[in-house]
């Protein structure tokens, strides 16, 4: 696999999933955008860049937030070009969804960046069946595949969930710790997954380079978890105190040709 790389940003949010890929990415070179006023950026990040597929189709392409065509923003959710913050502030939450689904009985691959400050709750990729203009908490949304980014309270490290909701309570199909700091500047995080082995890998870099090997490997049948129909891909987060933001910089995801 070669490597994702798109514009800077902030995000966060708190969920559950797992998955695994099939496209290439090459990347070109793409201007590195301001960060917004209360992002957080580590000196000497790699700038990142934007991505484009050789394979497949790509009908989520966000280089950066520059505009919101396509995305219902929800909760504490605001676009502030060039990024889309999910929350800020104490117990606030957010989602963002986008209007272009999924067949959960196909494989796909998706790559984001984002940044979360202060430590505070966590940021969340999730596909869910309720569509993409639900304003329904994560927490009651149903089916639903979530993969939670959660920095560690007190240390340069965070851990890795991914869970899964049918009817009944949340299950957890896999967790990691990563060495990564998923609360101390820009994050890349790549999710793959494959129909055909019912595998949901997961990869999180500083950087903009996809690792080789991913962080969490976990084994999930989305067609039966998310059911037949369509499933909404999106974002959720949440803040626990004031001193917490999450935003996402830049978001990609193609599916098969």
């Amino acid at each position: 696999m070669s490597s994702w790389l798109p514009p800077v940003a902030l995000l966060m949010t708190t969920a559950v999933a797992g998955w695994f890929i099939v496209v290439e990415l090459p990347d070109r070179l793409a201007p590195h955008p301001p960060a917004p006023p209360a992002a957080t950026q580590i000196a000497g990040s790699p700038t990142p860049t934007a991505l484009r597929t050789v394979q497949g189709t790509h009908p989520i392409d966000y280089p950066t937030f520059a505009e919101a065509t396509g995305l219902t923003l929800t909760g504490a959710a605001v676009h502030s070009a060039p990024t889309v913050r999910l929350a800020d502030g104490a117990q606030r939450s957010g989602a963002m969804w986008s209007a272009a689904p999924l067949s959960p009985k196909k494989s796909f691959s998706t790559a984001f960046q984002f940044v979360s400050a202060g430590r505070s709750g966590a940021l969340s990729f999730v596909l869910q069946a309720e569509g993409p203009t639900s304003g329904l908490p994560l927490d009651q949304l149903r089916p639903r595949l979530n993969v939670d980014l959660v920095p560690a309270a007190k240390s340069p490290t965070g851990t890795v969930t991914v869970t899964t909701v049918r009817n009944g309570p949340p299950v957890t199909q896999g967790r990691a710790a990563t060495d990564v700091d998923l609360g101390g500047g820009p994050v890349t995080v790549w999710i793959d997954y494959s129909a055909r082995s019912q595998t949901v890998r997961l990869f999180v870099s500083p950087g903009a380079a996809k690792p080789s090997k991913p962080v969490l490997t976990a084994e999930v049948d989305l067609a039966r978890t998310v059911g037949a129909g369509l499933a909404y891909p999106g974002f959720a987060a949440f803040t626990a105190d004031a001193a917490g933001t999450h935003d996402v910089l830049a978001w990609f995801l193609s599916g098969p040709a």
